[in-house]
């Protein structure tokens, strides 16, 4: 009786391990994708040059859209940048000015009516390391939409997490380098 009552707790201990097993093993439901996002892919920069960099601390709070918000602040933003944030641009657009003078697929625009696209990069906060202050953000690259074709603005790259503005930078130089194929 012993051997029966335990072969049989094992039994219903093996399908329940079984159960949770495959229920773990099954892949989750996509999450529903927002409307609004008008997110799409850095492919799309292949044969675009002319970028404006735009700098700035942006007062986005809309968390429900936050994609569409930074969209509206950077297409409104047409200003030089001011105070320190001139700071950061210039750090920005010395790296990007590599880029340009060397493989030269890649041009600044004056304003954003001459801009095929945007590289925005938005300063969250200045960070003090070892007596020197790094600008600390996020990287956006944002394509002019179109209205002929019905394509809203939307983003098409965008740094992996929050980092030091220069180091995004290199990040979207070696994607471009590898979209473009340049050595």
């Amino acid at each position: 009786m012993v051997f029966t009552l335990h072969k049989t707790a094992s039994s219903v201990l093996f399908v329940l391990l079984v159960c949770v097993a495959s229920a773990m093993a099954q892949p989750a439901e996509p999450a529903a994708e927002n409307p609004n996002n008008h997110v799409g892919t850095i492919s799309e920069l292949r044969y675009k040059q002319r970028a404006l960099l735009v700098v700035f601390k942006s007062r986005v709070i809309d968390v429900n859209n936050r994609e569409r918000a930074i969209i509206e602040d950077v297409l409104k933003a047409d200003r030089p940048p001011q105070g320190r944030y001139r700071f950061v641009y210039n750090e920005l657009a010395r790296k990007l000015n590599k880029y340009i003078n060397k493989y030269g697929s890649l041009s600044s625009a004056r304003d954003l009516a001459d801009a095929e696209y945007v590289i925005y990069f938005n300063v969250v906060e200045f960070r003090r390391i070892l007596n020197a202050v790094y600008p600390y953000g996020e990287l956006f690259v944002i394509v002019k939409g179109s209205p002929r074709e019905s394509k809203p603005p939307r983003i098409v790259w965008r740094a992996k997490k929050m980092m030091v503005g220069t180091d995004a930078i290199g990040d979207l130089v070696k994607d471009l380098k590898a979209l473009r194929g340049e050595g």
